[in-house]
């Protein structure tokens, strides 16, 4: 019965004219997409109306309602799209992202090819320049590569320049990737980017609020980079000029309440204009990758959550060695690698793996926060940490 719906609902958020509002608005009434299918037109414009669209508005939509309904096939139509591998999930579906409906004009639906972001891995929208410098393209690299190893996962629009080489980066170094774009899922845009958009599917998904067989268009990316900021933890401006289409993210994200962190640049250098001038208004400087994991990993364990993916969990086995302290006392084994001298959380797990256990950058920062919470550590200000002095 559910997918005998979902075949409606497909042809609803097909109608040319309709607009998401619109089916959204029929939906609230009918409860179902089937019943809209059967109701009679006139009905429909009353509806339409009584909500508040104006008469020529809604001549238009209808005029295109009309011509659409009798051609559209409905189960044809969405079986080819299942046959291609693509997927959809609507906003009152469970599995649909929580972190979307946080929006203001959340997507009522939602096509992907691959998978969706879990709800419990951290996530960072990598964002910057489509025209990059040498400089850009390395810093791209190196934060896409650590945040991937990591378990973050790196969401951005598979564009030229910063996104797609942050993106890339992630699937090499073994991480996972989501790419949203402006356009239908079954559209490799840019085309040149085609090794990224099938890394993608394997490594991730590619997502995407618009119906399959939908050309990129201008009007569309503004939206799709508020789904992008939408579905992040934080966001990274990596290389950007001072007038750029990068802002609209940034501007998305600080409106959603989001975190955002940019790599400094050079003074002399336009490229970087942005996001020094970033960096002068409050945004949070990320000088390495591991600053940006630490804080958002210690943002997960606050809420509950440790970020790291299912299929990097280590083993019942190797968990007992990683958690250093578990068996001498609680914290007490991972209190000898803590100085009174504050030190990174980096440099604590450097210090740790060298003599010789086993543990990952969420891990340890699990245990530090928990020291904290017990007063056997203090955290100095981002991911610097040090002993308690009894």
């Amino acid at each position: 019965m559910e997918d005998r719906e979902n075949a409606y609902r497909y042809w609803l958020h097909n109608v040319p004219e309709l607009g998401e509002r619109a089916a959204a608005r029929l939906m609230e009434v009918y409860g179902s997409a089937r019943a809209i299918y059967e109701t009679p037109q006139k009905e429909i414009e009353e509806i339409l109306l009584k909500s508040g669209w104006r008469q020529k508005v809604v001549e238009k939509k209808m005029q295109a309602y009309t011509g659409f309904y009798g051609k559209w096939k409905v189960k044809e139509n969405y079986d080819k799209m299942l046959d291609r591998g693509i997927q959809m999930i609507g906003i009152w579906e469970e599995g649909y992202p929580k972190r979307l409906k946080k929006l203001h004009s959340p997507p009522m639906i939602l096509y992907y090819l691959g998978s969706l972001p879990a709800e419990t891995d951290c996530a960072v929208a990598l964002i910057g320049a489509r025209e990059c410098s040498e400089y850009g393209v390395y810093m791209a690299k190196a934060f896409g590569e650590r945040l991937g190893r990591e378990g973050i996962s790196i969401i951005s629009g598979m564009a030229r320049g910063i996104d797609g080489i942050g993106q890339m980066a992630a699937c090499r170094s073994g991480g996972h990737t989501y790419a949203v774009l402006g356009c239908g899922v079954d559209i490799c845009y840019p085309a040149s980017n085609r090794e990224l958009y099938e890394a993608a599917r394997e490594r991730g998904g590619i997502l995407s609020p618009f119906p399959p067989g939908t050309e990129p268009k201008k009007q569309l990316f503004p939206y799709r980079n508020s789904i992008v900021a939408g579905l992040s933890d934080a966001v990274l401006v990596v290389e950007a000029r001072q007038k750029s289409g990068t802002w609209i993210t940034v501007d998305m994200a600080l409106e959603q309440g989001k975190d955002v962190y940019a790599v400094p640049g050079r003074l002399t250098d336009r490229l970087s204009d942005g996001c020094n001038l970033l960096i002068r208004q409050g945004a949070g400087i990320a000088l390495t990758p591991e600053d940006i994991a630490a804080e958002l990993f210690m943002l997960k364990n606050r809420q509950g959550e440790t970020g790291v993916q299912k299929e990097k969990e280590p083993s019942k086995e190797k968990n007992e060695k990683a958690v250093v302290g578990e068996k001498e006392g609680k914290n007490e084994g991972l209190s000898k690698f803590l100085d009174l001298t504050p030190r990174s959380a980096d440099e604590i797990l450097e210090r740790i793996r060298d003599s010789g256990m086993e543990m990952t950058l969420p891990q340890l920062l699990f245990e530090l926060v928990r020291m904290c919470m017990e007063g056997k550590a203090v955290q100095t200000g981002g991911n610097y940490f040090s002993r308690k002095m009894s």
